[in-house]
């Protein structure tokens, strides 16, 4: 099939003897492309046709088209034939390729290094091989936001590199190492808002987090823990020893730190009888209010106990921590945190970075009893894919939401 020919003769999967120079990414892996545009904008390219090669100028237009297995492949005044694959290789190390979907429409993003495009599952896939510091720069800057400071992009850095390294073969059966979506982790294109981010990365290279017996841990993030951050068993089936709840008084300023959502009383009353909750039995309306002191694992209520992650996800709330007011017509979620609230609160961290606080206690403020180490002193044994459901990107809008929005991820 098309994608182990390329898995051999183009990319180069990953292996867990350490990083591969490179890794590749299937890019709008969430879209059935059919037609691309693609543009060099920088560096030197070579367009890869079968046996046939040919340099590509700066700004030089390709169109590239679905013909059922194949890809058409055209410029403005050539027609260059139909393949079952097509390389554009870059030949510098500062090669930068623009990539806009036509059909479906997508905005144009912004790539490193080499693209690879051939026909399977119904339609175009686009991969990207990627030298593994640019994509983790860009990784970090997709899910942390420019202007930071450097501190906190190292922090960012070593958890992106974590799950970079634990999950090069997650798409290995489809050809390709990761994919750009929240399934793998948000890449966007490349970094460029922020020299800073590349920088950081860099200073950071190979080093990822491991736990007391040197495997590679699940390093959980978040937006903001409101004040404390979860336990990892309280969210998930599986409790971690490093993923413990902690104090955080870094966040709480943060305009993520507090929310409230109102719904119709109808709609909570409907739903606690779903989960067993005997409605006839309620005298007053006040009877349902909860104010839980510390961040809760469960809202208790005629008896009935329902998991905080539960009535967050029905009710598309910011985090599980939250009172509850029960009114005549309506009830009232006065929550905190923004996210399941597992591991590092990047609220809190960025603070952290401000006031002084280095990358590496950063890291063991919030992942307890763990050690940075050299990806390539990690035995391929000790690495296994993560079975906890933990990816949640928020995206460094979160600090940009109006008080009263509620996001629904």
């Amino acid at each position: 099939m098309n994608r182990y020919i390329i898995a051999l003769g183009f990319l180069i999967l990953g292996n867990f003897t350490g990083f591969s120079q490179k890794i590749s990414v299937s890019i709008f892996n969430d879209t059935k492309l059919s037609t691309i545009l693609i543009t060099p904008t920088k560096g030197k390219y070579k367009l890869i046709l079968g046996d046939t090669q040919e340099l590509l100028r700066e700004n030089q237009i390709l169109y590239l088209s679905r013909l059922g297995d194949s890809v058409v492949v055209r410029d403005a005044n050539r027609n260059l034939g139909t393949w079952k694959r097509v390389s554009i290789v870059g030949e510098t190390n500062e090669d930068i390729i623009r990539v806009k979907p036509i059909m479906p429409a997508s905005p144009a993003r912004l790539y490193d290094d080499n693209l690879s495009f051939y026909v399977e599952f119904d339609r175009i896939m686009a991969i990207n091989l990627i030298d593994e510091e640019k994509y983790i720069a860009a990784v970090v800057e997709a899910e942390g936001g420019p202007n930071r400071e450097d501190e906190f992009y190292k922090a960012q850095a070593l958890i992106v590199r974590t799950y970079t390294f634990t999950h090069l073969q997650k798409h290995s059966a489809e050809g390709f190492n990761l994919c750009d979506g929240t399934h793998c982790q948000a890449y966007k294109g490349r970094s460029e808002k922020d020299d800073d981010i590349y920088t950081a990365t860099s200073d950071t290279k190979d080093l990822i987090i491991v736990d007391s017996l040197n495997r590679p841990i699940t390093a959980a993030f978040h937006a903001n823990c409101g004040g404390q951050t979860a336990n990892s068993g309280d969210v998930w089936v599986e409790s971690l020893p490093y993923l413990t709840s902690v104090p955080d008084k870094y966040c709480t300023n943060s305009r993520s730190a507090f929310w409230e959502r109102r719904i119709p009383f109808k709609e909570w009353k409907e739903f606690l009888a779903k989960e067993g909750v005997d409605t006839l039995k309620i005298v007053k309306n006040s009877e349902m209010n909860f104010e839980p002191r510390q961040r809760p694992k469960t809202y208790t209520v005629y008896g009935v106990n329902i998991p905080t992650t539960k009535i967050r996800k029905q009710f598309k709330l910011r985090s599980a921590w939250f009172s509850i007011s029960v009114f005549k017509t309506e009830v009232r979620f006065s929550g905190k945190g923004y996210g399941h609230g597992v591991g590092l609160c990047q609220d809190g961290a960025i603070n952290m970075a401000i006031r002084g606080w280095t990358y590496d206690k950063i890291i063991e403020y919030y992942y307890k009893g763990v050690k940075i180490v050299n990806a390539n002193t990690v035995n391929a044994t000790d690495v296994k894919l993560d079975t906890l459901n933990i990816q949640e990107v928020l995206g460094p809008e979160h600090l940009q939401l109006p008080p009263d929005s509620v996001r629904t991820n």
